[in-house]
């Protein structure tokens, strides 16, 4: 957010970047709040990028978006962003803040609750502890319009936060065949764990549309063949140079990564594909 943007939010009395608890009146909510789980099933195919370019993206539109760093101990969406966390989530923990206190508005319309990083509190904790504290995070969606959560990368990671609340899986892929194999054992795990959980996937960095289209066949007769069940199409993404040179200055990443190719198709593609309902209206 440029300065006079956050200016014209103070004298207005509206939040302001980096501010704790910048929530403003939430509309009336249709429906659950669709929550969408970006995952895959191996690092390096783009899946934090593809998170964020989502998230922009519905907040551009005018949503409350949510967007949640769902790699409790190793993230870094606060890294890719530019931005220092204002709590962390061993303080929530010790019982010192709330959950909602994690929460940071970062551009119009976009918050993001950051992980850890290496904290040994995280670090120990047992799977039961560790789904006890996605589920008090879950319970600030409620809050927004959209949440994105960008998952680890490990698959319980992603099956975890699935269960707490999420309403769909993007599954982030590349054509190789090692990142579509494992694309498949996630989705494998997660039709076992939740058998009718909505499942799209999005062919990230491809020469062209027609690769994409191929990787997702093999991807869907697999599942088709071996699961019995149907996975959509979310789209395809290039492999976008500038998305690299975005990424490597984080401070100017959310004002720039929407003039990117990438973006500009998700935008008039991928946004179509993932049926979020139409925009609520505002409570009066």
């Amino acid at each position: 957010m440029n300065p006079g943007t956050a200016k014209a939010q103070q004298e207005q009395g509206g939040p302001v970047a980096g501010s704790r608890i910048a929530f403003a009146p939430r509309p009336v909510p249709a429906q659950e709040t669709p929550t969408i789980v970006v995952g895959s099933g191996k690092g390096g195919v783009g899946k934090s990028v593809v998170s964020v370019l989502i998230a922009t993206a519905l907040a551009d539109q005018g949503r409350r978006v949510l967007l949640l760093d769902g790699d409790q101990n190793l993230a870094n969406l606060h890294v890719l962003l530019g931005v220092r966390p204002n709590a962390r989530i061993e303080s929530m923990l010790c019982g010192k803040i709330g959950a909602s206190e994690l929460v940071q508005l970062v551009a119009p319309n976009l918050w993001l609750l950051p992980g850890e990083s290496g904290a040994e509190s995280l670090y120990a904790l047992e799977a039961l502890d560790r789904a006890r504290l996605q589920h008090q995070l879950s319970e600030l969606y409620q809050r927004f319009e959209v949440v994105v959560v960008d998952a680890g990368t490990a698959i319980e990671s992603v099956v975890r936060v699935a269960t707490m609340r999420g309403t769909s899986l993007l599954v982030v892929t590349a054509p190789e065949p090692t990142a579509l194999t494992d694309a498949y054992a996630l989705i494998k795990i997660v039709h076992l764990q939740l058998h009718d959980f909505p499942i799209d996937i999005l062919v990230n960095r491809c020469l062209d549309a027609d690769e994409g289209r191929d990787a997702f066949v093999k991807l869907a007769t697999a599942c088709e063949r071996f699961l019995r069940r149907d996975v959509g199409y979310a789209g395809a993404l290039p492999e976008d140079e500038s998305i690299r040179r975005v990424v490597r200055e984080p401070r100017r990443l959310l004002e720039t990564i929407q003039s990117t190719q990438a973006a500009q198709i998700l935008k008039s593609t991928v946004l179509d594909r993932l049926d979020l309902p139409a925009m609520a209206r505002s409570a009066e």
